[in-house]
């Protein structure tokens, strides 16, 4: 999951990088003239980085530079010169970055404010389409009787997409490219369409324009104007729509001219524009788009006063219903307005699409002597790729979604229903708080979204492959409108525990039974019930990462919190009603081997399975989820295996949640092959003895029923820039922290 990590059996360390690059101006005696950031303040997507600065002082002039953040779960920095430094957003929230300049004698100390976006994701809206009872009731004595039968808008089954480009293209020779496009505009925009509401805002004309050396006479000219809020917007632009000839993962070459229109040289003053070559996808025909920029990060330069060349490489995205390719700029204001030239764009697939090589030792196959669920983490259009699937059924046997079946992707953070033609289950008092009823005094609950539960259920029923459904209550990713009255994001926060606890009670519960009403709930092996609550101090400052539980709960963490505790009793209430207490119900968190950690987790669960007037069953929480978000400086394994060992003697079952291990960002585009070689043997060293140190307490009694990688590939790992996973850039990439992984259980084996 994209949250808040911490390395595994090490303290807390600061982070340190020296970091370099040229400077601006060079330091003396005079006081303004000391170090200085070019901003102080800095607003980043998560996933996306910036560059900030060091003023007023040369490269040559400084002798130590050192930069650190005080949340490294949100934001990490990066070596980039003595005189700049690189932060880079890993989650949304808030976080603060220190420099210290040393010049001579004298240290500056400098701090810049960051801010850190949610990136975009894709969403779907549509509520349930059969709702999992009839009406509501105080708690759940009988089952259900209706059966959700949500009909996905799209077949789930992985078959090729309708429009898709003929396979029969694979059969070209290896490396070989295909030109899938060429435009030269002599006969107007082809293919291409403005991306604006109308063509007052945005229209694509014919220009006499011509690059030096062209054959044509004619390019295509995007006009660009005001919008209705008297503003230019820097995604009016040109598109065109790569569905009909796209290759689903296939590489592609973009190669094209343009500048700014002459027209506006004078106006421009000598100044460029920073363009943008961008793709953006649909998953299926009623999700929102998702947007990437090729390559992240990277703005074209224009100029009115010459023509530029441009080729850009791109992977096309390895599942989409519609993909659009598209030019923009990049920031509105004045840049927004300048009217883009295009002329001679040929798109060119370089290379196929990844395929897994299938003879390789199987992970879930090599470990079913010892652990009987390998899993992995992915997204639902991960699973409507052929070539993903059919590496995640040759690996693993079960998968989680990272994010999908979380809160804030199923609980509207806008829209509500009517209680009365809702059809969750509302426990008794619901309607009797003012903070559910809307301003005609109707009772609302939030719009649920749980289209994705059914679609990936068959898929995995499909495919015989399990699924550990993760959408936990935590302290982050929750809407706030959950936590406001009326459900409205913008109104006041409700202070009343006993409110949030009927919300919290009335989502578990629909939510829950919606799961386990699909005809396809066999499938299902665990429930990730609460996620990280000793850590629920960690909190950003905006929606998605704020701890809102704190306004009604209060922010300290007690080991008998209520709103925990009734979250396992209203999930087992479920199990019980549909028959399902095989479902193992998990408390989720990291640094679970940190010996504080270890005993807090102990005391939270241990109060939970208590028996009293709340859980009157017992033993309804299963056991413990390690995250294991690790990195390749293990060191010993010790405080690992003895946290097991803790887990193990409470008769807790022992889950391994999501595994990964990084090496700390040494790799970049400075790394040397030996280098890259060396960092890699490193990780996998890290692998095998993480893997040997769960077998060796399997093996002693511990009860570890599953192992879940977290994630496919590097290339689409949460933590991409720390090569984290068992395959690097796709696939096909094996990583010898595979072999690791796969030599573990075979050398344990052996040893037997």
């Amino acid at each position: 999951m994209r949250k808040n990590i911490k390395s595994i059996l090490a303290k807390t360390l600061a982070v340190t990088l020296v970091v370099s690059m040229a400077g601006v101006s060079a330091p003396n005696a005079d006081a303004a003239k000391k170090p200085a950031l070019s901003t102080k303040k800095v607003t980043v997507t998560a996933g996306k980085s910036k560059k900030v600065k060091i003023k007023n002082v040369k490269a040559k002039k400084v002798k130590k530079l050192t930069v650190s953040t005080n949340k490294k779960k949100i934001v990490t920095v990066k070596k980039n010169g003595k005189t700049a430094f690189t932060i880079k957003g890993i989650k949304a929230g808030s976080a603060k970055v220190t420099a210290k300049v040393k010049v001579g004698k004298k240290t500056t100390k400098l701090t810049v404010k960051v801010k850190v976006k949610k990136a975009a994701k894709v969403t779907v809206t549509p509520a349930p389409t059969t709702a999992p009872t009839t009406a509501p009731t105080a708690a759940v004595t009988k089952a259900p009787t209706t059966t959700p039968a949500a009909t996905p808008t799209v077949d789930p089954k992985p078959t090729k997409r309708p429009g898709l480009a003929d396979s029969g293209q694979e059969a070209r020779p290896s490396g070989e490219p295909l030109i899938e496009k060429t435009f030269d505009f002599e006969n107007g925009s082809d293919d291409w369409f403005a991306r604006c509401a109308t063509d007052q805002v945005c229209k694509l004309e014919t220009s006499d324009e011509t690059r030096p050396g062209s054959t044509g006479k004619k390019s295509m000219r995007i006009f660009r104007d005001k919008g209705e809020d008297g503003l230019y917007h820097a995604w009016n632009g040109a598109g065109f729509d790569l569905s009909a000839v796209g290759t689903l993962g296939a590489t592609y070459t973009a190669d094209f001219w343009a500048k700014i229109s002459s027209d506006e040289s004078e106006d421009l003053d000598g100044d460029e524009v920073n363009m943008r070559f961008s793709g953006a996808k649909k998953v299926t025909s009623d999700a929102e788009e998702v947007y990437e920029n090729y390559p992240a990060d990277t703005n074209y330069k224009l100029s009115a006063d010459e023509w530029r060349h441009f080729t850009i490489s791109f992977v096309a995205p390895a599942t989409f219903y519609s993909y659009m390719i598209y030019f923009e700029t990049n920031g509105g204001g004045k840049y927004g307005k300048y009217d883009i030239v295009v002329d001679d764009f040929t798109l060119t697939r370089t290379s196929a699409p990844a395929e897994p090589d299938l003879t390789l030792a199987s992970i879930k196959d090599t470990y079913a002597p010892y652990i009987g669920t390998m899993g992995t983490a992915l997204t639902y259009s991960d699973l409507l790729n052929e070539n993903t699937l059919n590496f995640v059924k040759h690996h693993f046997n079960s998968i989680t979604l990272g994010n999908e079946m979380k809160a804030d992707a199923m609980i509207s953070n806008s829209e509500t229903l009517l209680a009365s033609e809702s059809g969750y289950i509302l426990p008794a008092n619901y309607g009797d708080y003012a903070e559910n009823k809307d301003k005609d005094g109707n009772v609302i609950v939030p719009k649920l979204t749980m289209d994705v539960v059914d679609k990936v259920l068959k898929i995995c029923k499909e495919n015989g492959i399990k699924v550990r459904v993760h959408m936990p209550m935590w302290h982050q990713q929750m809407p706030k409108a959950f936590f406001c009255e009326g459900f409205n994001p913008d109104g006041k926060l409700v202070t009343d525990k006993n409110v949030i606890l009927a919300r919290e009670e009335m989502f578990i519960r629909t939510a829950y039974q919606y799961y386990l009403t699909s005809q396809y709930a066999d499938v299902i092996y665990a429930f990730d019930v609460v996620n990280e609550y000793t850590h629920m101090s960690n909190e950003g400052g905006q929606v998605g990462s704020e701890n809102w539980w704190k306004y009604s709960f209060g922010k300290e963490m007690k080991t008998d919190c209520e709103y925990v505790k009734k979250a396992f009793v209203w999930a087992y209430d479920v199990l019980q009603l549909c028959d399902r207490t095989d479902i193992s119900l998990i408390y989720n968190d990291y640094n679970t081997y940190d010996p504080k950690t270890t005993a807090q987790i102990i005391e939270l669960i241990n109060n939970i399975n208590k028996v009293d007037d709340v859980n009157k069953v017992g033993k309804i929480c299963a056991g413990i989820g390690m995250q294991s978000h690790l990195n390749d400086e293990l060191g010993s394994v010790d405080n690992y295996k003895e946290a097991i060992e803790k887990f193990a003697a409470q008769g807790y079952e022992i889950q391994i949640t999501e595994l990964d291990i990084t090496n700390n960002g040494k790799i970049d585009s400075n790394t040397t092959a030996e280098e890259k070689k060396a960092i890699y043997e490193a990780g996998a060293k890290a692998y095998a003895q993480i893997m040997n140190a769960i077998l060796e307490e399997k093996a002693k009694g511990a009860n570890i029923t599953a192992v879940v990688i977290w994630g496919l590939t590097d290339n689409t790992s949460w933590r991409a820039d720390r090569s984290p996973l068992l395959f690097g850039t796709d696939i096909a990439d094996k990583k010898p922290a595979f072999d690791a992984v796969i030599d573990a259980a075979k050398n344990f084996k052996a040893s037997k």
